[in-house]
Order: C-alpha cells, then structure tokens, then sequence
C-alpha cells in the first residue's frame, strides 16, 4: 500500500491475523455495566438470548514491498489479545451450557425440567429449534436418464467438495446427446466459471492426456469391448480439430469468464479453473491431472454403461445418498459468511484510515455487531444467511411444548429442501432405505407430506469424519498413488 505518489518508492503492506480464539460462560452485561451469568430460565423470563463472548486475537503486520511487489522485509508488529468478535447463542445442555454438569437437585433450584433433552436455543426469550435440512451427498457420481424428448439422453453429475475448508460445492455436469439428434452419442461437460459446454475428449486432452489411446485407456477398461469403443467413436471425432494439450486449454479458457485476454494468459487461466474447480474434492494442489484424469474416466465410463443398458439410472431418493445438516453444520455455514462480511468491513476501515494518513484502531475495525446480529436474525426469523440474500426459510422454528412427547419430536424433526407446490410423487414416497432410519408414520399431511420427517427412535446421526487418517494407513502399507499408476495396471 502507497498512497501519494512521492511515496511509491516505501510501498507497505498491511497484514491482519486471526488467531487463537476465545469462548466466555454464558452471560449479559446489567445495567451497571457488571456482566452476570446467565441461566437458562433468566433468558426465558427476562427476553434474553442465551448466549456466551466470543474472542479472538490479532496480529497486525507491515511489511516493505519492492518495485515488483515482493515482501522485502518486515517493518513492525503489533499483537492485540482478546478482540471482542461478537456473541454467539448457546444450545442447552451443550458442552459449554452451565446446565451440563448440573445434576438433578441444581436443574430444581434453577427451575429446569430434569427431564428436558436440550438441543435448542433461546433467542429473545423465545425457544428455538434448528430443524436438520436433508441434501444430496457430495463426491458421488449420479447418472439420471433424460425423459423424451429431450437433446441429451443421460446427464450425469458429481457434486465435489472439499473435506476441509468452507468452499462452496463446485458441480460438474456431462451429458450424452441423444441418438438421431446433430451430436449423437457425443459427450460434453459442463465445468464451473466455463460458458459453454466442452467436449470431454478436449478436457482429457487439456490434463495432458493427448492421444486417443491414453484417453480411452481411463474410460474403456477392456479395450476388446467393442460396443462401448464404438459408442465413445463420436465424442473422439468431434475433437478431432484438437490434437494438442495448449490448444485444448485455449480452446476452454476462450469460453471462460476472462475477457480480452492473450493466448498465455487464456491457457493460465484454463488451467488454474482445471486445477482449483474442477474436482476439487480429488485435490487442488498442483500436478493432479493424473487422478483428476482417472475420476473424469470412471464418470464418463458409468455414463456409457448406463447408456449401453448395462447398469440402473441412480435413485435419487435413496437414503444412503442422502446427508443430514445438522444445527452445527448450519451455524458453521452461517458464521463463515458473516465472518467473511466482518473481513471485508476491517479492510475498508484500514483502508480508509490509511488513506487519511491516520492510525487505525483495531477495536473500532472489528465490528461485532456484524456476527451477533447476523445469528440471532437468523435464529429469530427461520430466514437461513444473510440479512439482504437470505436463501432458505423456516430452518429455525419455535419449540413445540405442548406436550412432553412433541418437544422430543420436534427437535428430531427433519425437512427436504423442495418446493412444496411440486406434484412429484417419489421424494414424497416411503422408501426401502429408510427402514430403521425414519419414522414411516409420523409426517405432517397436506402439502408437506412425505417431506417433513422425523427420525425413527433408535436412530443415530454419525458426523463427517476426515479421510486424511485411512489415506495415511493406506500409504503406510505400501498402496500405489493414482500418481504413479498406468491405467492398464487397474
């Protein structure tokens, strides 16, 4: 940074850090200024959000810059402890709750039910349910057969997502055209931030798998199988134009989202959106043409079998491909997005400060209203994101306490994403899969039924666990990276 043009010779860079972070008891600041802990019944009585301070600390840095932008050396440091963040509200009998550890005799004294389950929250003195959102899984391949008339035949698509990180899921689409259509039996991809569609024999070509028989090595597993062979001819002769790895990325970065751009910078651009969106969940580190290469052939290799009749259309209403988003899972999305607002309000402050020439106070940049607010609309309205681009209603819901066994009912309650005025029948359906996983009997009727569910009584929600632990095994025990494997070897 170097406003004023006397000063670009002292170009400065400001960095801000976020690190360790800090989580009070549950409180309320009084009157006088004294904060007080907070007990679930006060919350009820006095209108009050149960909730507890969150904290974080901070490290400022300048670094010089040289003529070409690269950090020279570090000038100054400043480290701030404990920032205020905002409040967060607290679930009942969550570990951090101050009725956790409390036996029965203090659940009397505080004029708690020794019976109530927890697993929701009070905001503004009102109870309030996060009701688990049903979805898709992510990383799975779906192949679904187009009804006719329709100018593709099967699509199939793979939602990919990272493990770890917040990265919103990145979709890829191929589709295979129908016979009698213009592009019979061609296959093209639909990649995210390209335009148009590419055909998949110019994808493979841009991971640097260039001659058809590499390409049909990681698609065609017995290369004597002549139906599939000849079935895959149309998608090679479409891309008979492209025979090389440069054209093939110019080819896709000409239908990116980059305007007026040279030819170097189109074939960077491809293959960054090939390396970081496409496939993101098989790695986004540098030299993983390979394994991307592998997946994208056993995607196009279902499709085919699907298309030859020789495998079922996959049932989206299978339970197995279904995943629950729980309260956690739902916070976590909502604060990433109010923290991600938060950044972006301290870098305009600094830079506004900097430009006056004045010294910034980090307190002051660090709104926390941002977060403590964004949640508890959220929570209070059911209206799941941010305040102005609020995507989902009804997530969050006043607790049922009409009896005992409807406050039990409501917090296991599970809801299907899907527009309520559709007349399709199948996700509304019991299906075989939901044996000893949903309740066949207990569904609201009318226009919710079949899409309201509750969780059968014995059934237990796992949480995502990371694969970096069994990959480790794996490697331990001397299994072979994709990296290093030919496609004839598998």
């Amino acid at each position: 940074y170097g406003p004023g043009a006397e000063e670009q010779d002292l170009l400065k860079r400001y960095k801000i850090s976020f690190g360790q972070v800090y989580m009070s008891s549950p409180n309320f600041p009084e009157a006088d200024r004294e904060t007080h802990l907070l007990w679930p019944a006060d919350a009820r009585i006095r209108n009050l959000t149960y909730g507890c301070n969150l904290y974080t600390d901070v490290t400022v840095r300048v670094v010089q810059l040289d003529e070409r932008g690269n950090e020279t050396e570090q000038q100054k440091e400043w480290d701030y402890e404990q920032e205020h963040l905002g409040r967060m509200p607290l679930m009942i009998l969550s570990r951090f709750c101050v009725l956790a550890k409390a036996s029965g005799r203090e659940l009397m004294e505080q004029n708690e039910c020794i019976y109530d389950q927890g697993g929701y929250f009070i905001i503004n003195g009102s109870e309030k349910v996060i009701i688990a959102q049903e979805r898709m899984s992510n990383n799975d391949v779906y192949c679904f057969r187009r009804k006719q008339p329709h100018k593709y035949s099967w699509v199939c698509e793979t939602r990919s997502n990272q493990v770890k990180g917040s990265r919103a899921t990145s979709t890829m689409y191929l589709q295979i055209y129908a016979p009698g259509k213009q592009k019979a039996n061609c296959i093209n991809a639909n990649i995210a931030h390209i335009r148009e569609e590419i055909p998949v024999v110019v994808v493979f070509r841009a991971l640097g798998f260039v001659t058809d028989k590499d390409i049909l090595s990681h698609i065609v597993y017995d290369l004597r199988d002549e139906e599939m062979l000849n079935r895959f001819r149309a998608s090679l002769e479409e891309a008979e134009v492209i025979k090389e790895r440069n054209l093939a990325l110019d080819f896709i970065g000409k239908r990116g989202s980059i305007e007026n751009a040279g030819r170097a910078k189109r074939i960077q651009y491809a293959k960054l959106i090939l390396q970081k969106e496409m496939l993101p969940h098989v790695g986004t580190e540098e030299n993983i043409e390979t394994r991307k290469a592998f997946f994208l052939g056993y995607t196009v290799h279902k499709m085919l079998m699907c298309s030859l009749g020789r495998a079922e259309e996959d049932d989206r209403d299978h339970y197995g491909k279904k995943r629950l988003d729980l309260a956690g899972v739902l916070i976590r999305g909502l604060f990433h997005q109010l923290f991600l607002r938060l950044c972006k309000d301290v870098r305009r402050y600094i830079r506004s400060c900097l430009n006056e020439a004045k010294n910034f106070n980090i307190t002051q940049a660090i709104k926390s209203r941002i977060i403590t607010d964004g949640l508890k609309y959220s929570l209070a309205t059911g209206n799941w994101g941010d305040r102005l681009t609020a995507t989902r209603a009804g997530v969050s819901q006043v607790l049922n306490r009409l009896t005992y066994a409807a406050s039990l009912s409501h917090l296991r309650r599970l809801n299907t994403p899907l527009g309520r005025e559709g007349k399709q029948a199948k996700p509304r359906q019991l299906h075989n899969s939901h044996w000893g996983m949903v309740c066949p009997a207990e569904t609201p009727e009318g226009h919710a039924v079949g899409l309201v569910k509750n969780l059968a009584l014995m059934a237990y929600i796992s949480k995502e666990s990371p694969n970096i632990p069994i990959l480790e095994v794996l490697t331990e025990y001397g299994t072979e990276g994709l990296n290093e494997t030919l496609p004839s070897e598998i």
